[in-house]
């Protein structure tokens, strides 16, 4: 399988500018769903550049961005320090092997990222591992709906090859629960998605952008009445999902 790190090591500033990932709303999704304190400790796995880290940030005590790539953490650091945030701590690691102790963290948060992971199963083992008992943790991922989902798989992998596998919110219930949590909100939200910015976002070749737009328009059938792609002004345009999900840790 590809390195994620070879995918964004060169495409880290993108990131740092991305509607969806700077988006006031989008982050306010995470505020609504973790309910931070204060006081908590806070772990943002694949932190990118940092954007979730930052929202965070002002209602912590601390806050920890983890990510592989290095690039990307230092896109982060530079931000944090233009900005003068001064609880940010910003390491490198994998999310399927988190390098922390047990019940480390108050607040746990993933967002559109797990669809890179290998392993969906031990990345949420590690999640429960590193968690406080009877704190929250909050999974933000892209989950279209099947048969949307099996459209968009071709484009996500073509587009970048460290996609595996973007999950529906029951199979992201079923496994959840499967490792202990209990899962308290769990809902699917559609935007309206601008296809040309996607592609930017991982600069994809022009040529290649053009014939997976092709993709996603000669959709058919129930996938077509999901995506409804639509062009306007010459720019393609079309339906996309996130889970929104929060999951409770039971206490000792």
């Amino acid at each position: 399988m590809p390195d994620v790190r070879d995918s964004f090591k060169n495409v880290a500033a993108n990131y740092s500018k991305s509607t969806f990932h700077t988006s006031s709303a989008r982050l306010q999704e995470v505020l609504d769903l973790m309910r931070p304190k204060p006081g908590d400790l806070a772990l943002d796995v694949a932190t990118g550049t940092g954007n979730t880290a930052f929202a965070l940030a002002p209602y912590v005590r601390r806050v920890v961005g983890l990510d592989l790539t290095r690039e990307m953490l230092n896109e982060a650091r530079r931000i944090a320090a233009e900005k003068e945030f001064k609880n940010t701590d910003w390491v490198i690691g994998d999310a399927e092997h988190l390098p922390f102790q047990d019940d480390t963290f108050d607040i746990y948060v993933v967002r559109a990222a797990p669809h890179h992971f290998p392993d969906i199963d031990r990345f949420i083992a590690e999640a429960f591992r590193v968690l406080k008992p009877d704190r929250d943790a909050s999974f933000i991922d892209c989950a279209p709906p099947l048969p949307a989902r099996d459209v968009l798989h071709e484009v996500e992998m073509r587009r970048d090859p460290s996609h595996v596998l973007s999950l529906t919110v029951e199979e992201w219930v079923t496994r959840l629960e499967r490792a202990g949590f209990h899962v308290e909100v769990a809902q699917t939200r559609e935007l309206d998605w601008n296809y040309e910015e996607w592609m930017n976002n991982m600069a994809v070749a022009p040529e290649l952008a053009a014939e997976l737009a092709r993709v996603i328009d000669a959709s058919s059938g129930e996938a077509r009445t999901q995506l409804h792609p639509e062009w306007r002004e010459g720019k393609l345009w079309h339906a996309y999902w996130h889970a929104l999900i929060r999951a409770h840790k039971p206490g000792t």
